[in-house]
């Protein structure tokens, strides 16, 4: 398709003229991770002049974008961002949907070439699997395939983001396999009881190929999990995670231990849990009911429970990204799992400054814009790193 073609669809767009063939060859179009950047680019030029020139209501120019989204049948850019810095005002992000017209000025020209040489390129990482027997596979999550072990016996079946073992086996010794997630993207494991495993970025899990039976269901995990587990008669479900151990029948709950992290939580969406540790055999068990979060303390050994609101825990699991009182290294940590980017912050007062935030947007430049643009916090990307100021 020729540029003009797609110039005049978005110029048709942009005054609401466009029709549905228009609006169609949009949507092809934009597929195109090159066209994508292009595109938001376009975006961002285009909005401050009109901005700059005709100083538009905000709320107005909010609202008509809502709907104009809401009605077209492909709308190709989401935006939804709402962050509240402790002891500051709230600041209101506009959703932009626009694009530059052909014959901009010179030095509109040169802001949108600067604004792509801004744009991060994530890293791929790959999902593995390291076998009972130290095999490593790697695993394609827009693919199917087979897990087999040393023998060529199969194992495990991956279909697409998902991978399930069947049967409990009636005796013999436990085999494990370890799930790897790299940064930037989730995954899906289904246990041989039945119990499904969704793990974060930048996660990894031990878990026995088949569980045997008469013998505990242990699993092991390093970062973000939930974890929906499958009531068996007499076989305690637990998931060890550092030294806490999360001692479970059949219940929901979400774990987060990630190395950098200086605790380890425990949320409960249904059922009940009892938690210990292994630095004091004696200890009586933490129980947990649902609708709370247990918080262990890694320097200290204490635990603290308190009630939460479990949606803000599972969110990650589509793809959002919920703060609530959160220091802003821990945000930065979890932008670079999510987006498989790297944030180096030389502002370390800012790293203890509190922030309220909801993301659920597919581009890490949009983020970083509304903290640059809200809260004055200046950042540059060099050699595709992100350097706060």
């Amino acid at each position: 398709m020729s540029f003009p073609d797609i110039d005049n669809a978005i110029t048709k767009y942009l005054t609401n003229e466009a029709d549905s063939s228009e609006l169609d060859l949009l949507s092809k179009w934009i597929e195109s991770a090159a066209n994508q950047r292009y595109f938001d680019a376009c975006v961002k030029t285009h909005y401050e002049l009109t901005a700059a020139m005709k100083k538009p209501d905000v709320d107005e120019l909010k609202n008509t974008l809502l709907k104009q989204i809401k009605k077209d049948k492909n709308p190709f850019y989401k935006y939804r961002i709402a962050s509240i810095l402790k002891y500051a005002a709230v600041i209101l992000a506009v959703l932009g949907l626009t694009y530059l017209f052909r014959g901009l000025s010179e030095k509109s020209s040169t802001a949108v070439e600067l604004t792509v040489q801004q744009q991060l390129v994530p890293k791929e990482g790959s999902i593995t699997i390291e076998l009972n027997n130290g095999t490593v596979q790697t695993i394609d999550p827009d693919g199917n395939s087979t897990i087999r072990d040393a023998k060529g016996s199969v194992i495990g079946n991956q279909n697409r983001s998902q991978l399930q073992y069947q049967g409990i086996a009636a005796s013999g010794k436990l085999r494990y396999n370890t799930l790897h997630i790299p940064k930037g993207k989730r995954f899906e494991v289904i246990l041989s009881d039945g119990t499904r495993v969704y793990l974060n970025a930048d996660s990894s899990l031990k878990y026995p190929i088949q569980f045997v039976a008469g013998k505990p269901r242990d699993v092991f995990l390093e970062g973000e999990a939930y974890f929906d587990v499958t009531k068996q008669e007499g076989l305690p479900f637990t998931v060890h995670a550092d030294d806490m151990n999360i001692n479970v029948i059949g219940t929901k709950f979400n774990v987060s231990h990630y190395a950098q992290n200086d605790h380890i939580q425990t949320v409960l969406v249904e059922g009940f849990v009892a938690l210990s540790q292994n630095r004091d055999d004696n200890a009586i068990p933490t129980m947990l009911t649902p609708g709370n979060k247990a918080q262990w303390n890694k320097k200290d050994n204490s635990t603290a429970i308190k009630k939460v609101d479990t949606r803000l825990y599972t969110a990650w699991m589509d793809g959002k990204l919920i703060f609530r009182n959160t220091a802003f290294k821990e945000i930065r940590q979890t932008l670079e799992r999510h987006y498989n980017v790297t944030i180096k912050n030389k502002n370390k007062d800012l790293d203890s400054q509190l922030f309220d935030a909801t993301f659920d947007i597919e581009r890490i430049e949009e983020i970083l814009e509304i903290f640059s643009k809200s809260y004055a916090i200046d950042y540059s990307i060099i050699n595709n790193e992100v350097i706060i100021e």
